[in-house]
C-alpha cells in the first residue's frame, strides 16, 4: 500500500480543505480524562477549519461488551451515512491525542469498503493554520458498502491460528501490557497464547508516523506473506499496528476487534512473561 493512501500531511490537507466532498472528522477519545475532559470538549476547545466531531461510539455496536466493536453490516452503512459519508466522499480523519484513534476509523471505512479516506499524519499538532470552536455537522447521506470481511479477524479465528500457526498473531499494546506487569485490568493476564509483541507505539515519531524504512525495520522477521492478526485490548491501537503492516507490504491483514477484553470474556488461553507460550 502506498503511504499516500493511508496519511496526509497538513500541507496537502490546506489544498483541498475547501472541497465539496470532503469530509474531515475530529475522533479523538482521552482514555484517562482529567477536570472532565472530553474528546468532545477537545474539539469544542479548537478543531480544524470545517471539522465535524466523530464519536466512535456511532460507528461501533450498541450497547454491548467490549467497546467499540463493529456493527452489523447495515447498521454500520446507516452510521457511516449519517456521519455525511457516501460513496464518492473524501474523508480525512485525525486525532488531538493519540493517532490510534484516527486509524480505528481508517480500518472501520476500509472494511466497508471506502478507499478515499486517509489519516492526518501528526494529527491536530501537524495542523499550524488556524482553528475553529464553533462545531460543524454534515448533512446526511446515502452509502452503500461493499464489506472486506478478510480485514477483521474474530475470537474463533485466532484460536484456530494458534492451534495451526496458519496465521501471525500479534499483540499491539506495550510490552509491559504484554508480559502481564500492567495494573490495566485486561492485562494482569498477559496476552494471547502463541502471540508476538510489537507495540504500536514502536509506530510513531511523536504524533507521527515513521518512515516507511523505519517501519518496515519493525515488522523484520516476519513474513509478509502469512496473514497477520494484530490485537490490543478492544480493536483500537491494533488498527495502528495494522495500517503500518500494510504500509511496509503485508498483503493479508486483519484486526481482531474484540481483542483482549473478548479473550478475557470467553476465557481463552493467555500467558504472562515475555515468551509467546505453547498451548497444552
Amino acid at each position: 500500500m502506498n503511504k499516500k493512501e493511508l496519511v496526509i500531511e497538513a500541507d496537502d490537507l490546506e489544498k483541498i480543505l475547501n472541497e465539496p466532498d470532503l469530509r474531515l472528522f475530529d475522533a479523538t477519545v482521552l482514555l484517562a480524562p482529567q477536570n472532565g475532559e472530553s474528546g468532545l470538549s477537545r474539539y469544542n476547545d479548537g478543531h480544524l477549519p470545517g471539522a465535524a466531531f466523530l464519536d466512535h461510539q456511532a460507528i461501533s455496536k450498541q450497547q454491548v461488551s467490549p467497546m467499540f466493536m463493529l456493527p452489523e453490516v447495515q447498521a454500520l452503512e446507516i452510521a457511516i451515512g449519517d456521519l455525511g459519508i457516501d460513496n464518492s466522499s473524501t474523508v480525512v480523519i485525525y486525532s488531538t491525542d493519540s493517532l490510534m484513534w484516527a486509524t480505528r476509523v481508517w480500518w472501520v471505512l476500509r472494511y466497508a469498503g471506502h478507499k478515499n479516506v486517509r489519516v492526518l499524519n501528526g494529527g491536530r499538532n501537524a495542523w499550524s493554520g488556524k482553528l475553529e470552536t464553533s462545531p460543524n455537522f454534515y448533512e446526511a447521506a446515502t452509502y452503500r458498502a461493499e464489506v472486506e470481511h478478510e480485514m477483521i479477524a474474530d475470537k474463533d479465528e485466532v484460536l484456530e491460528a494458534i492451534n495451526t500457526g496458519s496465521s501471525c498473531i500479534l499483540n499491539a499494546l506495550p510490552h509491559s501490557f504484554y508480559t502481564g506487569e500492567s495494573d490495566v485490568p485486561y492485562a494482569k493476564q498477559g496476552h494471547i497464547t502463541g502471540s508476538a509483541s510489537l507495540p504500536f507505539d514502536l509506530m510513531l515519531d511523536g504524533d507521527f508516523l515513521k518512515s516507511t524504512k523505519a517501519l518496515d525495520g519493525a515488522f523484520s522477521g516476519q513474513d509478509k506473506n502469512k496473514r497477520l492478526i494484530t490485537y490490543c485490548g478492544g480493536g483500537i491501537a491494533a488498527t495502528l499496528t495494522a495500517t503500518c503492516a500494510k504500509l511496509v507490504g503485508f498483503k493479508n491483514v486483519a484486526v481482531y476487534d474484540g481483542s483482549m477484553s473478548e479473550w478475557l470474556e470467553a476465557g481463552l488461553p493467555t500467558t504472562k512473561g515475555p515468551e509467546p507460550g505453547k498451548l497444552n
